[in-house]
């Protein structure tokens, strides 16, 4: 047993009751609130770049359809390049070189199939700066209202979790201008140490961050990060990004995060956003969608393999029962039903929900210690995967009284239920199963979840696989 682990159970804790219906640990809820003003402007951006795109292509001669075509796909190069990301500054030459960079990609593809083969010629090689000629006074003109219409209202409601000097700067630069459209209304952090009035109320500290935000339903947050421990306040941003709350941090130091190119000046200090959830909307769905074939297309694949185990495990058990049902902790803190193949009778109920580690067992017959070397006994969880309990890349979940024992141990441990419970995950890949650290763990998965794709799920499911099939562990 790891040592953190073992440090963690030598308290002795009742054991909880079963979970039958709300889920041990409640998820957050979200911030209700209404959209900030400058959650629209990307989509207007779009709008007016993809009006004058059909109508250059319209004027070179191309149909309806190749028009629209070739429109949304510039658009769609625009988006790749980062011409719709929310920005405190709106600033047409800091568009130029991504603009030109995003049509140069796509003109080759959108030149082809879209245009008259009359025009191909010459227009291929000087269309991308007959588009950006034509977007750019398009833009300038879009940016000019924006510009007017931020000026004009109040802004998008900000918390700044500080309250020292570079706090007090910031809300006073944004108070006094409108057109970063952010309006600060309040400071979280200790009594600031200052005879200046303060420009915006001090809410209150930073240990009643969740609840102030709850009351004042901010639209963006700005992290100055105070004296408080990072791990409370890491959970809080987490629980803001799940919440499509925009986070901005004021990066340490503020001279290498401009250097860097990620960060954007309010009165000469550096704001960097962060990204959202990635966990959310049309992701979510995408990774739901992967989780149904990829368990669906294993359980095919994998059918003789799965009558092999289950004949293997009556044979050695004994038993009518093939399947070892036990209560985990899934996403949101919800208790779910985990399917395994049985290895091990528990004597009790009380064993099956305390006990850490069976590995070395003296009870596991050799069927049982071929299925968890192999993680061969983990196939059922397909079926949990389609069920919705699970997903097939995510934090391996854990019984209700370790949750209960971990969370209280370990920063971030119940940040890991933001994120659907997996049959293999990030700190699998790297060696993080059985008996090893839970600090570790925990960093892993939560790592996992902040930085969540398509990609990395693929990445983590080859990797898996490459492992079952005993190819290289060290593979990166």
């Amino acid at each position: 047993m790891p040592h953190d682990v073992a440090a963690v159970l030598e308290e002795p804790v009742d054991v909880p009751a079963p979970v039958t219906g709300a889920g041990r640990i409640p998820a957050p809820q979200p911030i209700r609130r209404k959209r900030g003003i400058g959650a629209g402007e990307p989509w207007r951006l779009a709008g007016a770049d993809f009006g004058v795109f059909v109508a250059l292509w319209l004027v070179a001669g191309a149909a309806w359809p190749a028009a629209l075509a070739g429109a949304g796909l510039t658009v769609l190069a625009l988006a790749a390049v980062g011409l719709y990301r929310a920005r405190l500054h709106l600033c047409i030459l800091d568009d130029v070189p991504r603009m030109l960079l995003g049509i140069g990609a796509v003109t080759p593809l959108v030149a082809w199939s879209t245009l008259p083969a009359a025009t191909l010629g010459a227009q291929t090689v000087i269309w991308p700066f007959l588009v950006l000629a034509a977007a750019v006074p398009t833009r300038a003109l879009a940016g000019f209202l924006l510009y007017h219409r931020r000026r004009r209202r109040p802004g998008d409601r900000a918390l700044i979790v500080g309250s020292g000097d570079l706090a007090l700067n910031l809300a006073e630069a944004l108070r006094a201008d409108r057109a970063y459209g952010i309006r600060p209304i309040g400071l979280v952090g200790p009594p600031a140490l200052t005879d200046r009035p303060l420009p915006v109320p001090l809410l209150g500290p930073v240990e009643d961050l969740l609840e102030i935000a709850a009351v004042h339903r901010p639209d963006c947050a700005i992290v100055e990060f105070p004296s408080a421990p990072d791990t409370d306040l890491i959970a809080v941003v987490r629980h803001w990004r799940r919440s499509g709350v925009a986070v901005y941090v004021v990066p340490r130091p503020s001279e290498l995060a401009m250097a860097s190119g990620g960060a954007e000046l309010v009165q000469g200090i550096a704001l960097q956003r962060m990204r959202p959830d990635r966990m959310r909307g049309l992701s979510a769905v995408a990774k739901r969608t992967i989780d149904v074939a990829g368990a669906a297309i294993g359980l095919v694949l994998a059918a003789p393999v799965f009558l092999a185990c289950a004949a293997a495990v009556r044979l050695e058990s004994g038993l009518a029962g093939v399947l070892f049902r036990q209560q985990r902790i899934g996403r949101g803190g919800k208790p779910f039903t985990i399917l395994k193949f049985r290895s091990l009778t528990p004597a009790t109920d009380r064993e099956s929900q305390v006990r850490w580690n069976i590995d070395t067992d003296d009870r596991i017959g050799p069927v049982g210690r071929l299925l968890r070397s192999t993680s061969l006994d983990e196939l059922p969880q397909l079926f949990n995967v389609l069920r919705g309990d699970m997903s097939l890349v995510g934090p391996r979940p854990e019984r209700p009284y370790f949750v209960d024992q971990f969370a209280r141990a370990y920063g971030g441990y119940a940040d890991r239920h933001r994120a659907a419970a997996g049959i293999t995950g990030l700190a699998q890949i790297h060696g993080l199963r059985g008996d090893t650290s839970i600090t570790d763990r925990v960093r892993y998965d939560n790592h996992y979840i902040d930085n969540w794709s398509v990609g990395l799920d693929i990445k983590i499911m080859a990797r898996t696989l490459g492992s079952v099939l005993g190819l290289s562990r060290r593979w990166r």
